[in-house]
């Protein structure tokens, strides 16, 4: 029999009940792939900047890489990164002429709304909304 010090609580009175996982069950993953055309970036940041306003808090860890049209012509790729409302996007040079056009997106978050932001993202795609 072991041993007690005098005022000490016996180790079986401080068991404390944990949860059955440390995990939040509430967090998901979305993913997009947008195919068969660049994106415009002036489109495709105004989506990413209004959803990051809206879904800060949400937004856990978000990254991707885009195929972009710039207002100049040029398609270039680039990689964007993010945790909540902290983001960055960064530019990695001209697009391959001979790869295609392929934007791909991951989130991990709460509450992610996955079908309204797949149709947002679709219209940043060149020739899907009028550009004059």
């Amino acid at each position: 029999r072991a041993k007690r010090r005098r005022g000490s609580v016996p180790l079986l009175c401080q068991l404390v009940p944990r949860p059955l996982s440390r995990h939040d069950i509430g967090v998901a993953t979305c993913s997009f792939t947008l195919e068969g055309a660049p994106l415009v970036l002036e489109r495709f940041m105004q989506v990413m900047n209004s959803i990051r306003a809206e879904r800060a808090v949400d937004l856990y860890r978000y990254k991707g890489v885009i195929c972009i049209r710039e207002p100049s012509g040029v398609l270039k790729r680039a990689v964007l990164q993010g945790v909540h409302d902290m983001c960055e996007f960064e530019p990695r040079g001209r697009w391959p002429l001979d790869e295609p056009h392929r934007s791909q997106l991951v989130f991990i978050g709460r509450a992610l709304d996955e079908a309204l932001w797949g149709r947002l993202f679709e219209k940043t795609k060149v020739g899907v909304l009028d550009e004059g």
